[in-house]
């Protein structure tokens, strides 16, 4: 296994890369905000040169994702460009010819700019939906559990389940949280057909790093997730930094310095290997 350095910021190894490849939750977001901490790091990169992409699972339209940057006064300037999971399945369900229009939601409600200005119809009858839809959890269910009723239902209708990204779990005030990747395989372990968008998606990761110029040298993924962002970073050869107060922070704990033996650990669990390790993304 490879050795992994932990670090407290960026600016020690930042060097020795061309380009970035940035998470939005757990990464840039602190909570529910975002971490003045991880702007200014940013705009350090893009000050020295060094292109940065946000790359998100988040079911968030680009322009969702635009705002919630530009109310907290970040410069859009010092990113190359923003990839969610949410635009890239709109442009998808565009031109789907497959699927059907009528759709039954078990999340909650941030995924409704995905259907904007598409022919597709939400209804409130399983018995009458094509598919089953999920981008994020619906708040009066806490646990998987709480989903099988309908998971069973839509199984035994064999209706596909269209999930907005691939990620089991997020990071959001301190607290790790189901997200809607552990509907998907629990649909999935019920015998049900799955059509999932997100990191770490081959077709993705390709488009994203499509936005960085021709010359474009060495490439730093930044993530909170080895399921999808540490996977993402291996598939195109990219080296990995990951933010250990992110998802993995019941297994990495709280700490300013993070742990790597505990690091290690997960990375052997989970079959690949950051070369950093950070508590969270700092100049």
């Amino acid at each position: 296994m490879e050795q992994i350095t932990p670090i407290v910021g960026i600016s020690k190894i930042i060097g020795a890369y061309g380009c970035v490849i940035c998470g939005f939750d757990g990464v840039l977001t602190k909570g529910n905000g975002i971490s003045s901490e991880a702007m200014k790091a940013i705009k350090n990169m893009h000050d020295k040169g060094i292109e940065v992409l946000l790359l998100s699972n988040s079911p968030l339209r680009v322009k969702e994702i635009v705002e919630i940057l530009e109310n907290v006064s970040f410069d859009l300037n010092n990113l190359k460009g923003i990839v969610s999971a949410g635009e890239v399945l709109h442009y998808k369900l565009k031109s789907n010819k497959k699927l059907g229009q009528k759709y039954y939601n078990l999340g909650g409600s941030s995924h409704k700019s995905i259907f904007d200005g598409l022919n597709y119809q939400k209804v409130s009858d399983l018995s009458k939906a094509d598919f089953v839809f999920i981008g994020d959890m619906d708040p009066l269910r806490d646990s998987v559990e709480d989903y099988n009723a309908d998971l069973q239902a839509a199984v035994a209708m064999r209706l596909p389940l269209v999930c907005v990204g691939t990620d089991v779990a997020t990071h959001k005030d301190g607290e790790v949280c189901l997200s809607a990747g552990a509907i998907a395989e629990q649909y999935a372990l019920l015998g049900g057909e799955i059509i999932t968008t997100g990191k770490p998606d081959e077709d993705l990761l390709l488009y994203a790093k499509e936005a960085f110029s021709a010359n474009s040298s060495k490439i730093l993924f930044i993530g909170d997730s080895f399921l999808s962002d540490m996977k993402s970073a291996s598939k195109i050869g990219a080296d990995m930094l990951l933010i250990s107060k992110g998802i993995h922070v019941h297994a990495l704990g709280e700490g300013y310095i993070p742990d790597v033996q505990k690091a290690r650990q997960l990375a052997l669990n989970y079959g690949v290997c950051p070369q950093y390790l950070i508590s969270g993304l700092r100049w």
